[in-house]
């Protein structure tokens, strides 16, 4: 599934640098970091 959404400049400088030192894409951090958040909320609801 396709997403696209605006971002301020200075998050999408953020993240890239972040996902560059991870070695990792923007994707996969982006993914990553959508899956960590929802797993987290869910365990709030539990």
């Amino acid at each position: 599934m396709n997403i696209n959404i605006e971002i301020p400049n200075e998050l999408h400088k953020r993240i890239k640098l972040e996902a560059t030192l991870k070695s990792v894409t923007l994707k996969e951090l982006v993914i990553a970091s959508l899956e960590k958040k929802a797993k987290k909320d869910a365990e709030g609801y539990s």
